[in-house]
């Protein structure tokens, strides 16, 4: 039978009684005036609660619930008037019957008080995003969910991000944190075009999470090519004599007022009024070098903002450059080589100074489809080509590329569970009936290591299966191999550890 730990302080408290009762007559201990517990009658869960002791007496007090769990503990002295008893309440609903205790005289010395902990805490969803974003450019929206009510209780779960229709941006998982109390999460978003984006997260409790639900106010992003509320469109590159079309454009588009263009901080024009948000004004170039436009807006409700473009304007047509990135890779260099394997298929990311489209072409064994490039045979070399047309001031351009092909990297799908403890007398599949062999078309010889025969068999029914079964206890290493491909592929090699139990 066990007892509670009050009740073995009460048996203890009264076994020294008996002990020493003749001691007690002679030095009882002093009077202590009448003392009161008293604090809160309620309370969230995981909140920090303070309980106050009037006219405590000398020595260590304990704070303490009806099953006996120690709250607080404090150590007072001569001539206290009172004490703080404060502590963190339970993470679930409870009701505690709150006593003080005294370990000096292991007697209960105050009156009870109840304390009723809530069981679902109020929550308070909000976000935090800039005013602006850039086309293109990755911009952070941050998830805030915050107990209520004083709860230091972290709430668990995900939250739902989405647009003001219920769209969804991303379902997240919650990380506890910064403070007390409180759990974040983040949203990389990359604007693709322009306009005002909103945003409304709504937090979803984990199962058995005691916060309950709650949905942010929602927050609007203005996303422009130059992450501010006006830019400024021209062509990176310019050609003295060469008209071009300055545009101005200004967020959100409804906005009412007009535009002043500038070059190097000179007035080139008049205020051009804004419609549906753009206003637009021809200039020539007149001598080359670097050159800062700028516009500046203000609206007819006294807004008002400006922005800047460097662009470089020359004296004769300049050459365009184009950039083909391998994904995961990087950069391919005009005039580079490449090693290639067997079975290599992917798409390039393209781009050129003249904003022109680049089209692929190649003379070998390779493949190329749009911009994707496909290597089926690992030897030989191929010739690829990329060709911009040019434009916008720009001349076309090709880059060539040399490609060495290499043996590709030989795979296989396998049935083979992995490796671990197995019941003896277990059958495992290494490889199910008519089962392709490795992309290289070559088959898989399964072998077990010399020393792990006596503990595994390999078996070959029928079916037309490999299978493993585990004879007695003990470790046994199986390995498949199948051989390479001259010239084509590389060698191909798995293996497993089984132990029977």
């Amino acid at each position: 039978m066990s007892i509670s730990q009050r009740l073995r302080r009460t048996i203890g408290a009264l076994a020294s009684l008996t002990l020493i009762t003749g001691a007690i007559a002679i030095a009882s201990p002093p009077v202590h005036a009448a003392s009161t517990l008293s604090g809160p009658s309620t309370a969230n869960i995981s909140q920090s609660v303070t309980f106050v002791f009037t006219s405590p007496p000398e020595g260590q007090l304990q704070l303490q619930d009806n099953n006996g769990q120690v709250w607080s503990t404090v150590t007072t002295g001569v001539g206290y008037s009172s004490v703080n008893f404060s502590f963190i309440t339970p993470a679930t609903a409870a009701t505690l019957s709150l006593s003080v205790w005294n370990v000096d005289t292991q007697a209960f010395i105050s009156n009870s008080v109840p304390l009723v902990v809530g069981g679902a805490v109020s929550t308070i969803t909000s976000i935090s995003a800039p005013n602006t974003a850039t086309i293109g450019q990755s911009t952070t929206i941050n998830i805030n969910v915050t107990s209520g009510g004083g709860s230091q209780y972290t709430p668990a779960g995900q939250v739902r991000l989405t647009d003001a229709n219920g769209a969804l941006y991303a379902l997240m998982n919650l990380t506890a944190g910064p403070g007390a109390g409180q759990s974040f999460a983040y949203y990389r978003w990359t604007p693709t075009t322009a306009g005002t984006f909103l945003f409304i997260a709504t937090y979803v409790p984990a199962a058995g999470s005691q916060a309950s639900a709650s949905t942010s106010v929602q927050d609007a992003v203005i996303a422009t090519p130059s992450g501010n509320t006006i830019s400024l469109t021209a062509p990176p590159n310019l050609t003295v004599g060469a008209p071009v079309t300055l545009v101005a454009t200004v967020y959100p588009s409804n906005v009412q007022g007009s535009v002043g263009f500038n070059v190097n901080g000179a007035w080139i024009s008049a205020s051009i009024p804004l419609v549906n948000g753009r206003a637009t004004f021809p200039w020539t170039p007149t001598t080359p070098g670097t050159v800062t436009l700028g516009a500046s807006y203000t609206t007819n409700n006294g807004g008002s903002g400006s922005t800047t473009d460097v662009v470089t304007v020359g004296g004769s047509t300049l050459t365009d450059v184009i950039t083909l990135v391998q994904p995961g890779w990087g950069n391919w260099s005009n005039g580079g080589s490449y090693n290639m394997g067997n079975g290599s298929n992917f798409a390039f990311q393209a781009s050129t100074l003249s904003g022109a489209p680049v089209t692929l072409s190649e003379n070998g064994p390779c493949q190329v489809s749009g911009l994707r490039l496909s290597v089926n045979s690992g030897s030989g070399n191929c010739v690829m080509k990329a060709v911009s047309p040019g434009g916008n001031g720009y001349s076309g351009v090709t880059y060539t590329y040399n490609i060495n092909l290499v043996p590709g990297t030989q795979t296989a799908n396998i049935s083979a569970p992995p490796s671990g403890s197995y019941k003896v007398g277990r059958a495992l599949v290494l490889e199910s009936p008519n089962a392709t062999d490795t992309n290289a078309g070559q088959n898989i010889n399964w072998v077990i290591n010399k020393g792990g025969k006596k503990h595994c068999a390999l078996l070959y029914p029928s079916t037309g299966a490999v299978t493993l079964r585990i004879k007695n206890k003990g470790t046994c290493t199986v390995t498949g191999s199948a051989p390479g491909v001259a010239g084509q592929w590389q060698p191909f090699q798995t293996a497993r550890n089984y132990t029977g139990r």
